[in-house]
């Protein structure tokens, strides 16, 4: 079973055509697949495509669309979500000295996926840095933007 851990731009590239929006489709469809979607995930999702309506890349309309179907796939079961515990906050510590060029939401995601490493999970994103950093920490990883 494929576990696929997706941080926030690579979320919003299932609801918006643009660069890497077909490979996370086809990673969505994949059958038996688990999206795993960290809580604060939600919140990054909710910023960007209100910032891109906000500087008229997108309708009003059309972010509440998004907003709409994102939160009916979330309760169909579509993403299991996962909250970071203290465990994974005192594990940033480490993080931090080993990858110091990350930022702080980039750190979280790495201390998350490294947790669900045991499940042999892909992360899934658009963030180089971060991506760098969890190949180097022996993570699969996906950039849907290099087709």
């Amino acid at each position: 079973m494929p576990y696929y851990y997706f941080d926030s731009t690579a979320l919003v590239k299932r609801y918006s055509m643009e660069r890497g929006t077909r490979i996370v489709t086809k990673l969505m469809v994949k059958r038996g697949k688990v999206a795993i979607l960290p809580t604060w995930t939600v919140t990054d999702f909710y910023a960007t495509l209100s910032t891109r309506a906000q500087e008229g890349q997108i309708t009003r309309d059309d972010c509440y669309s998004v907003f709409y179907k994102f939160e009916i796939e979330s309760k169909q079961g579509l993403y299991q979500f996962i909250a970071p515990t203290i465990g994974t906050y005192l594990a940033t510590k480490e993080l931090v000295l080993e990858y110091p060029f990350l930022r702080s939401a980039q750190v979280m995601h790495l201390a998350l996926a490294l947790e669900l490493k045991p499940l042999r999970l892909t992360v899934v994103s658009a963030d180089s840095q971060l991506l760098a950093a969890s190949k180097t920490a022996g993570l699969h990883i996906i950039n849907p933007e290099e087709d």
